[in-house]
């Protein structure tokens, strides 16, 4: 891997160095020349006004015989001399350097016609106009040479550019399709391993630990073989937790059924009579051997189930037909509340279940509904089709669930903040039990609810196959 994240580093330094040195090759000498022969055009243009001060001084001068416009006119010229001098450091061809010195000789006249103390002013004034006129248009001539220089090398760079950029797109395109498999061997070799490891982390989240293939010694593979090791680790804890949990829940059973006959004989005053406080006392001591038993029972199901050791005897059922004693039973135990249970169903895909167990998650969901549902509220039970099989759902007109805490209600241990509005405490294990044993048939199990209004706990199994079985509306 590190390998390969090399050579797509050195590759695109390459090709950078190439894209950022190619095209500049000949920029530095065109960029120099161009800038030398721009100077060069605006100090000959500059000549021209110059050579119109120098002719119009040397008419006045020849007109009216005053020095001070023959040294103004010198001043001029010494000027037009000193632009002269400099254009001459300039000029990038031979041919232009050619015509300057022409254009030194002519001005050189100028001065000349004057210091010669000319006897036909009119004649020598015609001549200097002529002299002018000849400097301008070699002058022109130099502009224009020294245009058709700069048009020539700017044409030359474009064309440099041009092919240098067509040189750097092909490196580029090279560069770029040797990255992207080198990227692409890179990501293969990241990515197989890691689908491993999520698929082994979904198995030990099923309770399933297969080991993971390790490929090579890199950071994949020793991170494959920590996987391994863990999941090696986790397989004996979950063993080790099961069979503690069973002996446990066999040492508890012994006292439990112990409890169970002291009570029978209790309450059935064999062993002397009881008063009616003394029959309440054994009452209490039941209904809490029954919720230790039921706790004990449950926590060792949650456990067989997290350690991938519970079995599930899956049987094509009538839903109607399994749930019903489960709802006539929950209604027994909701009379004392004056709480309604009801039960809709329609016809559903057929579905395999463990009806014992499935019998466990309805019944757990019933009974947490007639717990935290008021006197004199309502249960609904409705059987249905969905999107991915059939639906069972409870719906109850209890205190609700705080919206904060329904992420958590299929956790562990977990009490939401509506157990202390009714004053009441559960286990904790319910409702973990119910989607352990929902996801161990393939399905899902959600909740939703609004507090003050009620919940609605729904359970999707899988179909089988597309046959239904009908069942007859029931309004109650």
């Amino acid at each position: 891997m590190v390998l390969g994240f090399g050579v797509i580093v050195v590759a695109m330094v390459i090709v950078h160095s190439y894209v950022l040195r190619n095209p500049d090759e000949a920029s530095p000498a065109a960029t120099t020349r161009v800038a030398t022969d721009v100077r060069a055009l605006r100090e000959a243009q500059k000549l021209h006004p110059l050579l119109d001060d120098e002719e119009r001084f040397a008419r006045k001068y020849l007109a009216v015989g005053d020095a001070m416009y023959a040294r103004l006119g010198r001043e001029t010229h010494q000027l037009s001399r000193t632009y002269l001098d400099s254009l001459e450091h300039r000029l990038t061809t031979q041919n232009q350097r050619a015509l300057l010195s022409s254009v030194r000789r002519t001005h050189e006249s100028l001065a000349e016609e004057l210091d010669g103390h000319p006897r036909d002013p009119a004649a020598t004034a015609a001549r200097i106009a002529d002299t002018v006129d000849v400097l301008h248009a070699r002058i022109d001539h130099i502009v224009q040479m020294n245009r058709e220089v700069i048009a020539t090398v700017t044409e030359n760079n474009d064309v440099h550019s041009s092919n240098a950029f067509g040189s750097a797109l092909v490196v580029i395109l090279v560069a770029l399709a040797a990255v992207i498999a080198v990227a692409f061997w890179i990501t293969r070799g990241i990515t197989v391993p890691l689908s491993h490891l999520r698929n082994g982390t979904e198995r030990i989240a099923r309770g399933e630990y297969r080991p993971v293939p390790v490929h090579g010694n890199d950071e994949i593979g020793k991170l494959a073989g920590a996987f391994n090791t863990m999941s090696e680790r986790l397989k004996h804890v979950d063993a080790y937790k099961a069979d503690m949990m069973q002996q446990i829940s066999h040492e508890l059973r012994t006292p439990l059924q112990a409890m169970h006959a002291a009570y029978y004989m209790l309450a059935e005053q064999i062993a002397g009579p009881l008063n009616e406080r003394q029959l309440h006392l054994v009452t209490t001591i039941r209904d809490n051997i029954d919720v230790l038993s039921t706790f004990s029972n449950q926590f060792l199901d949650l456990a067989k189930i997290e350690a991938g050791m519970m079995e599930y005897n899956k049987q094509q059922v009538d839903l109607l037909s399994l749930l019903t004693p489960v709802i006539n039973t929950a209604r027994v135990t909701a009379a004392p509340k004056e709480i309604t249970i009801g039960l809709a169903a329609q016809s559903v895909p057929a579905v395999n279940v463990d009806a014992a167990k499935f019998t466990t998650v309805v019944s757990n969901l019933l009974n947490n509904a007639v717990k935290f549902t008021p006197k004199g509220g309502n249960i609904t039970v409705s059987v249905g089709p969905c999107g991915t099989g059939a639906r069972v759902s409870v719906k109850d007109s209890g205190v609700g669930i705080d919206a904060d805490d329904l992420p958590k209600l299929f956790t562990k241990f977990f009490q939401g903040k509506s157990a202390s509005a009714i004053d009441t405490k559960g286990t904790g294990v319910g409702l973990a039990l119910v989607k352990a044993i929902v996801d161990g048939h393939g399905g899902k199990v959600y909740a939703t609810s609004k507090v003050g209004v009620g919940s609605t706990f729904t359970v999707e199994l899988p179909a089988q196959n597309a046959r239904s079985i009908p069942h007859a509306p029931h309004p109650n």
